[in-house]
């Protein structure tokens, strides 16, 4: 996100590959060729493994968000402007399902029936696509309104003086120096300071964030902007100078290196010209941060897509694996997605990040995903009729 989180433009949002050399939010784009979206198979329901017992009716809470949105949209309008092909119909396709999405009644069984009634399963076409699926968070973290003791590392919102300008603006080590300086007055730009600049750094991958301060509540960020400089992965630079092996990178093993090596973390994170800025997230706690749609995600039903070929609002279901938490192997993740979010290095048409939430065991999940798998489409049956 993101990556909207990490996937949310900043995306979002994948942690493991962010980190070892590709990225999400923060990240420059990966290279590759644009890949066509087409109609291969329709399916039945009960050729999804898993679809009987799936937990529709969260998918359902969550589509019911892209529904407010489409149904705010003009009939000929696409789905998403960004998404350059008309497999997924217009705005029109989806009205009668959006408009009917309301009147469910509780329960999976009932969400079950209704996309059942509304839409159909299509095996997208796959033939030059590698499958990959990965994962981000919305980390937690500690910290203070104002600068004092432990809490020294600031979060910004935009400066007024940079809102003023045109992009690109300063680089990473250029905005440091502005503040150690004074030029940029950071008792007035941060929203909060972190008692732990590794917390910032994870912040800044995921692009959003819960903050717990000393009095109890929390304060939520959001992603704002970015500075829109070339992103270097820290987790390949650690690679390069031999401090982590290449197949043992991961989330837990970057944190590790940088809390035990607290000197070498601002120069390290200097190298990276890319920088992120915030805004308050005034949200119900309950709801997860805000994808590139524009809605609050759900974990584990919102999903991170390339937008070029796939819409935000539109319906996936997901078969892939996930990492037992805290454990070794994987487990089956079987799930109906809404694609609610994005991420520059999310690209490919059998290629997705999926949201886990908030919280230590979310990031566990995300910072260890990277997986093959399958997503198939679910279209408004009126438009698979047309094909």
């Amino acid at each position: 996100m993101g990556r909207r989180g990490i996937a949310f433009t900043a995306g979002i949002g994948f942690v493991l590959l962010t980190l070892a050399g590709c990225s999400t939010s923060e990240a420059s784009g990966m290279a590759g060729a644009i890949e066509t979206v087409g109609l291969q198979t329709a399916l039945d329901f009960n050729d999804l493994d898993g679809w009987s017992n799936a937990g529709q009716a969260l998918t359902l809470s969550a589509f019911r968000r892209s529904c407010a949105r489409i149904l705010q949209l003009n009939q000929d309008a696409p789905l998403d402007p960004k998404t350059a092909n008309s497999f997924y119909g217009e705005a029109a396709d989806w009205r009668e399902a959006c408009r009917a999405a309301a009147d469910v009644g509780p329960g999976d069984s009932e969400a079950r029936a209704y996309f059942e009634r509304y839409f159909a399963p299509v095996r997208l076409s796959n033939e030059t696509t590698k499958s990959l699926f990965t994962g981000y968070y919305e980390p937690e973290m500690k910290g203070a309104l104002h600068r004092g003791g432990v809490y020294q590392t600031p979060i910004l919102k935009i400066p007024p003086a940079f809102a003023a300008t045109r992009k690109p603006w300063p680089t990473r080590g250029e905005i440091e120096d502005m503040i150690a300086s004074g030029e940029l007055d950071a008792s007035n730009l941060a929203l909060v300071w972190l008692a732990d600049p590794v917390d910032a750094f994870f912040l800044h991958v995921q692009g959003s964030g819960r903050v717990a301060l000393e009095d109890g509540t929390t304060f939520r960020l959001a992603f704002a902007a970015k500075n829109e400089r070339p992103y270097t992965s820290i987790g390949k630079l650690l690679i390069a100078d031999g401090a982590i092996p290449r197949d043992e990178v991961s989330m837990q093993t970057i944190r590790a290196w940088l809390e035990e090596h607290p000197d070498k973390v601002r120069p390290l994170l200097r190298r990276n010209d890319s920088y992120i800025f915030f805004k308050e997230l005034k949200a119900d706690h309950a709801l997860g941060s805000l994808g590139a749609e524009g809605v609050n995600l759900t974990p584990r039903r919102s999903l991170a897509v390339d937008r070029s070929l796939h819409p935000l609002g539109a319906l996936f279901w997901l078969d892939t694996t996930s990492p037992v938490p805290h454990g070794e192997g994987s487990e089956a993740f079987r799930h109906l997605m809404v694609a609610q979010d994005t991420g520059t290095a999310i690209r490919g048409l059998q290629r997705g990040d999926i949201f886990w939430g908030p919280g230590s065991e979310a990031a566990e999940i995300a910072g260890r995903m990277k997986q093959p798998g399958e997503l198939i489409a679910l279209l408004p049956r009126a438009l698979v009729s047309r094909r």
